[in-house]
């Protein structure tokens, strides 16, 4: 794990402590877990544009940010995002399902 040191003006400062204080967790743990709740709002339609272009996977967007597989298919499900895959493999995920499908009514 790395360390990051920041200058933040007083007044922030204070609002920090009083919030920690508030949720009753030391200042550092209060700040980290803003600091990621926040970065995967603002990462988060990056990581989604790329994956989007096929130029990373849903495995690495989970692990670069703190947001769980549920939420993650949620918000792809949101966005309307289509899975960076060839016509050929969606093709074939279609005949696997419909399949599991058919089986699962079959019983």
């Amino acid at each position: 794990m790395q360390q990051i040191n920041i200058r933040v003006e007083k007044e922030i400062d204070n609002l920090m402590d009083y919030l920690a204080k508030r949720e009753k967790l030391p200042k550092a743990v209060f700040v980290k877990q803003m600091l990621l709740e926040n970065f995967t709002v603002k990462v988060l339609p990056i990581l989604l544009s790329d994956y989007q272009a096929g130029k990373i996977g849903l495995k690495k967007i989970l692990k670069l940010t703190s947001i769980s597989p549920d939420e993650l298919l949620d918000k792809i499900v949101e966005l309307q995002i289509e899975p960076p895959i060839t016509p050929e493999i969606d093709e074939y995920t279609r005949k696997v399902a419909d399949g599991i499908v058919s089986r699962i009514r079959d019983k």
